[in-house]
């Protein structure tokens, strides 16, 4: 019976899709493999039909390693897809299309993540002033003194930031910075009075805005 509604499901997956989609559930199952490589679209039924009848069950991907579907609705859910890497999957309506948003989060192991959103068709919107990831200067406050600025430029070579999904409808990005996980606890001190925690993006139609 399982398998049955699996071949159901991925039948309706691959139906074209046009104007509002269904569930995020639908993209999740008719991803071509830019964001799910692992896993292929029967690996993804079948951790759909896990997660809908109460069961946190891993499925072995292509690498041998362990994915699960951790948190779904009509419109969003998170997967850990290897155990270094969670993707995030929002969806919702601009104009007469539906807009998937793709939050893709590495461990290096502090979390670093990449920000995407595609059409209906899975067609990549690749517009730069749709969205600005953040950098380790947006975190920064003006008052911190500018020889303290440059030490920090200088430890934090790499910045690494955090992208999550918030809010009861997933309607807002909070991007946090990596710095007390990737520097010592003497040296974050240093820094910390004069980072913000985090920061906040809200959407506004196909671009996604920092709020004030």
């Amino acid at each position: 019976m399982k398998r049955i509604l699996s071949i159901v499901a991925l039948s309706l997956a691959l139906l074209p899709l046009t104007g509002v989609a269904r569930t995020i559930g639908d993209f999740f199952a008719s991803e071509p493999g830019n964001i799910f490589p692992l896993l292929t679209r029967t690996h993804r039924l079948d951790m759909m039909d896990y997660y809908n009848s109460g069961q946190m069950v891993s499925v072995t991907n292509n690498l041998t390693g362990e994915s699960q579907l951790l948190v779904m609705d009509s419109t969003y859910l998170k997967v850990q897809t290897s155990g270094s890497r969670e993707v995030e999957m929002s969806m919702r309506t601009v104009g007469k299309d539906t807009v998937i948003t793709v939050i893709e989060t590495v461990k290096t192991p502090v979390p670093d993540s990449r920000l995407s959103q595609w059409n209906s068709h899975w067609q990549r919107y690749t517009s730069d002033r749709l969205f600005a990831m953040p950098s380790m200067d947006d975190f920064i406050v003006d008052k911190m003194p500018r020889d303290l600025r440059a030490d920090l430029q200088d430890a934090m070579i790499f910045p690494l930031v955090r992208l999550a999904f918030k809010g009861d409808k997933h309607d807002t990005i909070e991007a946090t910075h990596g710095l007390e996980q990737f520097l010592v606890p003497s040296e974050y001190k240093r820094f910390e009075p004069y980072l913000r925690p985090s920061i906040n993006f809200a959407f506004k139609g196909l671009k996604i805005k920092r709020v004030k």
